[in-house]
């Protein structure tokens, strides 16, 4: 793993054990707040390496990192649900969902349609919607989950 890669992930992992809250609700509001601080505190090595990835460089690497990332939140996740009230965030699936959805959120920051203030204000509305998302479903009915 390259030193970008490596530092990203600790990074992230840090983040991640730092991010408060002592139930889901709680810490995914809060993990929105810091995933903004996260991205653009890293902005110049998350840029470089998605710049290698669309290239073509280092891709086994790239989804080492990401998957160590997505497994280290899951495990949070796991901790903070013990009743599996969102199952979903038990499996890398759920936590990559997950994750797409507050990078859909920094993306939309970086494009100027929501500046710093606007996602903060937002922050408890968004948490809300992504959480009704992983409620109400059927956990039996799915047999691609992943079982790492």
């Amino acid at each position: 793993m390259n030193q970008n890669l490596y530092l990203l992930t600790r990074e992230y992992e840090k983040f991640t054990d730092e991010c408060e809250g002592q139930s889901v609700p709680e810490f995914v509001e809060n993990f929105i707040y810091g995933s903004m601080d996260y991205n653009e505190e890293n902005l110049p090595k998350l840029t470089e390496e998605m710049g290698k990835q669309a290239q073509g460089h280092e891709p086994e690497n790239f989804k080492k990192a990401f998957d160590e990332m997505l497994l280290y939140l899951r495990d949070r996740f796991v901790t903070l649900d013990p009743e599996k009230e969102y199952w979903p965030l038990h499996y890398r699936e759920g936590v990559s969902a997950f994750v797409a959805m507050i990078d859909g959120l920094i993306v939309q920051y970086f494009s100027g349609l929501y500046s710093v203030e606007d996602l903060k204000e937002r922050t408890p509305l968004f948490a809300a919607i992504i959480l009704n998302g992983f409620v109400g479903i059927n956990e039996n009915e799915y047999e691609t989950l992943s079982t790492d």
